[in-house]
């Protein structure tokens, strides 16, 4: 019986048929594991990447939305992060944290993944964290706001303007009070454009009588200039207006500089003159003269020979407040292209209201800011490809200025009175249309090449139509403004905002020239 015993242990012990299984089982087991393991690996990988795209879609988001009204950076992330990830199919948000300046984004998401199988090895959730950082591309920028001044923006209109320019500033600025590439010009425009009365002695500016309508509307006496004639005033003097190049040349269309030895080519100082009257302004004896300032009654001769008498002024002083040489161009002068932010932010509180609305004088010297050549020079030459120019144009009305059934037509602009004829019609109620299609030209001529090589960019030019009921006036702003399909941003034309909107307006302005950037 002992013998059978240990016969069959010994035949158990030499069988090894069930050896097999138990080999291959123990070298499953590690497949199977690694198997599992990489099972909740490439689940991290998926959520790691559905949260990347997320959290890129929310700096964008952020970055697109920055300024005065923009909504909150970490709720506005939220509200991103939370359309491009769904925590419940995937991993459960843990923490967000965002931070939003004036040149770049910065946000991070850590998001809690619970495993299938790594919990075996006491590991229940793997947390991924991912960051997304967005530059508002610093850039050299020249930027000019060509701005209406004229009377129907005073009150809340111009202060929501002035609102909204600092909003722009402070954008382009971030933190910087000297900035390294951005410099602003601006160009406030009313009937005429102020070009600063510290001009006087500048070679551009029609000094000695060349041009041909410095002696247009006054009969300068012998030995004088309009300069000089407003110098003999007792009580006024040049207000530092100039009026538009008018001529068959059509330099009120370009920024040709000008050529001290063509007259064509000069500014000519602004001088509203004298309409006939007692010197009591509009309620004077000759009724329908607007500007009426000195007491022409006893000088003899027709109505005009009294408004043109030029010996009227020396020595008179003016009667009537508010009117005067500078009647209709009573806005703040030009501010030339300048990186220095404080210059820039009083110059624009330094805007006031008043007058009528000439577009294409704001226009052309807006263009004349940004041209590297004279009578302004601080712009950069137009084949500098790391510099891009902007226009930005705001006004609040049409084209007009002024009709009346006096001699003169309308009242006193850039253009001299409509009864000289440079708007067409002698009628002052048909000039829109003459200055209508200045303006359109004036835009396609800043938007157009400027020395006819391709490789150079144009001039960005942004509209806004603040406010217009007219239908023309805004499809005439709407055609100025760089197309769609080229415009820095994508929009170039905005229609009509409210005034709390205008902010909003300038701000995605800034950030269209302020172009974004991923950059992890």
């Amino acid at each position: 019986m002992r013998d059978k015993a240990f016969g069959l242990i010994g035949r158990l012990c030499r069988d090894n048929r069930g050896a097999v299984l138990i080999k291959v089982t123990l070298a499953i087991l590690p497949l199977l594991s690694v198997a599992a393991v990489a099972m909740d690996l490439s689940r991290v990988l998926v959520v790691k990447q559905k949260l990347t795209n997320a959290v890129d879609a929310a700096a964008l988001a952020v970055g697109r939305q920055f300024g005065p009204d923009a909504a909150d950076p970490t709720a506005l992330a939220q509200a991103f992060i939370n359309a491009h990830y769904t925590s419940a199919d995937v991993g459960d948000l843990t923490n967000l944290a965002v931070e939003s300046t004036a040149t770049q984004i910065d946000i991070t998401v850590t998001a809690r993944v619970a495993t299938a199988f790594l919990t075996i090895l006491n590991t229940p959730f793997v947390d991924i964290t991912v960051s997304s950082k967005v530059l508002r591309q610093q850039r050299k920028v020249e930027l000019v706001m060509v701005l209406d001044n004229s009377g129907s923006m005073a009150g809340i209109k111009l202060a929501n303007l002035k609102t909204a320019a600092h909003g722009l500033v402070d954008i382009l600025f971030g933190s910087d009070t000297v900035s390294p590439n951005v410099k602003i010009a601006l160009v406030p425009f009313t009937a005429a454009v102020n070009v600063g009365t510290d001009k006087i002695g500048s070679a551009w500016l029609d000094q000695t009588g060349l041009s041909p309508i410095h002696r247009e509307d006054i009969d300068v006496p012998a030995g004088l200039t309009l300069l000089t004639l407003v110098g003999n005033l007792t009580n006024a003097g040049w207000g530092g207006c100039v009026r538009a190049r008018v001529g068959p040349q059509g330099y009120d269309l370009t920024d040709a500089p000008p050529d001290p030895l063509v007259g064509e080519t000069l500014f000519v100082p602004y001088f509203a003159p004298d309409e006939p009257g007692s010197g009591n302004g509009p309620t004077a004896p000759e009724a329908g003269y607007t500007n009426d300032y000195l007491n022409d009654m006893l000088i003899p001769g027709t109505l005009i020979a009294r408004q043109r008498n030029g010996l009227k002024y020396l020595g008179a002083a003016v009667l009537t407040p508010g009117y005067g040489p500078n009647y209709n161009c009573a806005s703040a002068p030009i501010l030339p292209l300048t990186n220095v932010k404080a210059t820039i932010t009083s110059a624009i509180d330094a805007m006031a209201a008043g007058g009528n609305t000439v577009i294409p004088e704001g226009l052309a010297w807006g263009w004349r800011v940004l041209s590297p050549g004279p009578p302004f020079t601080e712009g950069a030459p137009y084949d500098d490809q790391a510099t891009l120019k902007i226009l930005v144009l705001l006004t609040d009305g049409a084209n007009n200025i002024g009709s009346n059934n006096t001699h003169n037509h309308s009242e006193f602009s850039a253009y001299g009175f409509a009864a000289s004829g440079w708007l067409g019609a002698t009628n002052g109620s048909q000039t829109r249309l003459v200055l209508d299609t200045k303006t359109a030209a004036l835009c396609n001529n800043i938007k157009g090449d400027k020395n006819r090589v391709a490789s150079d960019h144009f001039i960005y030019v942004y509209t806004i139509s603040f406010q217009i009921a007219d239908g023309a006036a805004r499809t005439m702003l709407q055609n100025c403004a760089t197309p769609t399909s080229d415009c820095l941003g994508g929009q170039c034309y905005f229609d009509s905002p409210t005034v709390s909107a205008l902010q909003g307006v300038f701000a995605n302005i800034a950030l269209g020239v302020n172009q974004l950037r991923l950059a992890r």
